[in-house]
Order: structure tokens, then C-alpha cells, then sequence
């Protein structure tokens, strides 16, 4: 059996999840930004530069997306998913005045929205805590009724304490100990312990005590049990009215929080980046910067054929009036998109937009995070009061397969077989081999047909 100082060591040398992390993101090609595809022509990525100065920018990412989305004989019925839509627009320009514009009135609207969520949040928090309590006094009662010494004890002195007043009421069991003849009263009374109010009386002909302190002992017993068994009824009646109104005050803020969702949507979308600011953009001018990015994906099993299309416009806005009177900008200037092949698994491709969102801040998640402290309860609780669980679906029943479980053990056998192992892992080897390659070479004649079709849709030299 290794030592405690080898499994420390063996546990010292396991790479940490940022090292794995770290390692991952080096083997994703989209991370890196190195496709890992070359087409016939030995090119690995394809760049296409515009210059439109008289008409609007737009069409090309249409035409493109709509392009690669459209089922064959109209397009080339990939999955499309934009990952990246940033902006940036010079200070002095119309553009930017118009965008601030927008974003100040959506800014009003979620102040006032966020100001109640947060009121909200709080008063959850008092709510939480008394059921807190709640569950802990509750606690003591079932565990004094399956005979717990500790817990009766520990109710008994919650009576005395908070009922009786303790020291401070003469008449309580502590005062009366001290007077003479009544010494004996605070032991009998943790001492017997009864079911309900109506045993009091033979518990107590059975003390061998002066008759004085039995009177006073059964009034004080029969006090003490008709106060828990009122308090336990109190507090189950208190418990479940708390758990309806917790849940109906959860609903109420998610509520509030799904009207707020649009507004951090629309406001994100209307930030202006800063970080794409270069020579491209001179304040005194007008222009503005987009970068846009898509991902293509095909069909495949475990490789997965990919085109990541870049797009670059650097712009000068001009705003115009439509017939119902609102301004709105139309796009005009340089145009630089970028179509790279890849053949990557479903995985790499998750890891890659996890990466591009880790760049942006997520408004939505830092709200839902205030509550993080009360996570625990909070879905105790809020599970508690649901009317009742949802049923499940039934799963269909499978076609009877009498041959099923002989050719399962068969299999079972040929891979527990070293020769058969082997050869299992050869031919899953191959067949995945042969996928990729298959895929490379789909991913290759995709990516030429959008930059060559494109091309030649735009009047341009092609092949």
C-alpha cells in the first residue's frame, strides 16, 4: 500500500485544469488561428478585399451567410453560427453621436429595472435566514419525539429562557429553585419527559417529592408541552407559508430579469470597442470599424469540416432618412474577408467559443451571481415548494433483439482478448483516419466554391 507521501507526491505531478487547459487550447487550430487544411492550390486560408464606395457593405456578409445556410442547389447547407460582431466608430463622427443616443435611453430604462431586482435580492436574504432557523427549532421537536435526552433538553431551556424570562421572572423554575423547598424543581422538571400534556400527571405521582413542588411541577410540565406542541404546529404552518412566499418572490425576480435580458442584449451590441481602434479610424472623420466572424460547420461523426469566415469593414457611414422618418446608417467603404478550412472535433470547436466569450462580460451572469451565497438553500427550498415532480417521460421500448446479448458477449470476449483488442483499436484508428480525410478534403472543395462563386457573383477575376 503506497505511503501518505507517495500519494501526495503521485498527486503533485497530475497537470492542474489550467495546465490541461493551457495544453488544449495549443492542439485547437481555431484557438491558434493556423488552419489545418491546404486545398489543391496549397493555400490555407483565402482573402478577398473590396472597395465600394457607392454602395452599401452589407450584401456581402448576406450574400455569404445566406450562401453557406441555403440546402444544395442553392448553397452548401452548412450550419452557421456568428461567434464575434464588434464595432467601433470615430468620436467626432454622426454615427457615434447616434449610438450613444440609443444607448443612453436603454441605460435609464435598466437603472430603474436593476434598482428593483436589487431591492428584490436583498429581502431574500432576511427570508432565507428565518427559514433557517425555522428548520433548526423543527429539528429539535422531531428528535425530541424519537426520544433524543438532548433535544427535550434543549427545549426545555428554550421555555424557561424565552416563556418564563428566566432569572428575571420570580416565578420561573430557575427563581423558584432557590427559594427553600423547591431546590429539587429544575431536576424533576428536565427530568421527566412525556409524550403529550396528559401524561404529566402520572409521570409525576411517581416522584418520591414534597406535594407542594408536584403542584408546581405539573403546572409548570403541563405549560412547558402544551407551548411545544402549539409552537410545532406554529412553526410547520410558518415554514410552508414561507416556502410559497420565497418561491412567489423568486418568480417575481426572475420575472423582472427576463424583461432585462433584451435591454443588456441591445445595450452589449451597441458598445462601442475600443480595442479595434488603429490608423483606420481618425476621429475627425467618419468612419467607422466592424469585425464580424462566422463558423461554418458540416456533417461528420467525430471530425467535423469547418470554414471560419473573418470579415473586416472599415467604413464611412452616411445616415439617411427612411419614409417614416427615422435616420438610420448605411455602410460604405472597404471590405476584407477571410475563409479558412478546418477539420475539428465538436469539443474544439465549444472550447473555441467558450474562449471568445471569455473576452466579453456577460451582464446577465453577475446578477444571477448575487445570489450565489444562498445557492445551497435557495434551490432546497425553492424545489421544496414546486406543487409537485414533473413527470417523466416514458423512455419508448426497444425492439426485441433475441440475438443481442450473444453477440454483445462475443464482442466482450474479442476485446478482452489482446489480439482482439488490438485489432479493434487498429480498425477504430482506420475508420477514423479515413473520416478525417474525408472530411479535409470536403472542407478544401467547400472553401474554394465560396471564395470562387463569390468572386464571380461580384464581378471579379476567377479561376
Amino acid at each position: 500500500m503506497p505511503s501518505l507521501l507517495d500519494q501526495l507526491l503521485k498527486e503533485k505531478e497530475k497537470p492542474s485544469e489550467a495546465e490541461i487547459r493551457k495544453e488544449k487550447e495549443k492542439k485547437n487550430p481555431l484557438i491558434q488561428g493556423k488552419p489545418n487544411v491546404q486545398p489543391d492550390n496549397g493555400k490555407d486560408r483565402f482573402k478577398l478585399i473590396l472597395e465600394s464606395m457607392g454602395t452599401g457593405v452589407e450584401k456581402y456578409y448576406f450574400w455569404i451567410t445566406r450562401f453557406m445556410k441555403e440546402e444544395p442547389d442553392h448553397g452548401l447547407g452548412l450550419e452557421v453560427e456568428k461567434i464575434k460582431d464588434v464595432f467601433g466608430a470615430s468620436a467626432g463622427s454622426s454615427f457615434h453621436s447616434q449610438l450613444g443616443t440609443k444607448a443612453s435611453a436603454i441605460q435609464q430604462q435598466l437603472s430603474t429595472y436593476l434598482a428593483q431586482i436589487g431591492q428584490m435580492v436583498k429581502s431574500i436574504y432576511p427570508q432565507v435566514r428565518e427559514l433557517r432557523l425555522l428548520d433548526e427549532r423543527i429539528e429539535y421537536y422531531e428528535a425530541s419525539d424519537k426520544g433524543d435526552e438532548s433535544a427535550e433538553i434543549a427545549l426545555k431551556s428554550i421555555w424557561i429562557e424565552q416563556v418564563e424570562q428566566g432569572m428575571q421572572n420570580p416565578n420561573s423554575v430557575y427563581s423558584l429553585a432557590r427559594q427553600v423547598g423547591f431546590i429539587t424543581l429544575p431536576d424533576l422538571f428536565f427530568k421527566i419527559n412525556v409524550k403529550k400534556p396528559s401524561d404529566v400527571d402520572k409521570a409525576i405521582k411517581t416522584t418520591e417529592a414534597p406535594k407542594k413542588v408536584r403542584d408546581v411541577l405539573a403546572k409548570k410540565l403541563y405549560a412547558y408541552y402544551q407551548w411545544k406542541d402549539n409552537t410545532r404546529r406554529e412553526m410547520k404552518h410558518r415554514r410552508e407559508f414561507m416556502v410559497k412566499s420565497l418561491r412567489q418572490h423568486y418568480n417575481v425576480i426572475k420575472l423582472y430579469m427576463s424583461w432585462l435580458r433584451p435591454y443588456l442584449k441591445t445595450l452589449r451590441s451597441l458598445e462601442m470597442r475600443g480595442d479595434i481602434y488603429d490608423s483606420d479610424i481618425v476621429n475627425a472623420f467618419e468612419t467607422s470599424k466592424l469585425e464580424l466572424e462566422l463558423i461554418a460547420k458540416g456533417k461528420g461523426k467525430k471530425y467535423i469540416p469547418c470554414i471560419r469566415v473573418q470579415m473586416t469593414f472599415i467604413t464611412r457611414p452616411e445616415l439617411s432618412y427612411t419614409q417614416q422618418g427615422q435616420r438610420q446608417p448605411t455602410h460604405m467603404g472597404r471590405t476584407e474577408i477571410t475563409l479558412e478550412p478546418y477539420v475539428v472535433t465538436q469539443e474544439q470547436i465549444d472550447d473555441y467559443k467558450k474562449k471568445i466569450d471569455e473576452e466579453d462580460i456577460d451582464f446577465v451572469a453577475s446578477i444571477d451571481a448575487s445570489m450565489d451565497a444562498l445557492k445551497d438553500d435557495l434551490v432546497k427550498y425553492l424545489k421544496e415548494a414546486e406543487e409537485g415532480p414533473e413527470e417523466e417521460e416514458k423512455p419508448k421500448r426497444p425492439k426485441a433483439d433475441y440475438l443481442g446479448p450473444a453477440k454483445g458477449l462475443a464482442q466482450g470476449f474479442m476485446h478482452m482478448l489482446p489480439a482482439g483488442k488490438k485489432k479493434h483499436m487498429k480498425q477504430q484508428a482506420e475508420t477514423e483516419n479515413e473520416e478525417k480525410k474525408k472530411a479535409e478534403k470536403t472542407v478544401a472543395k467547400l472553401t474554394f466554391l465560396v471564395y470562387d462563386i463569390f468572386k464571380k457573383v461580384n464581378g471579379m477575376m476567377s479561376a
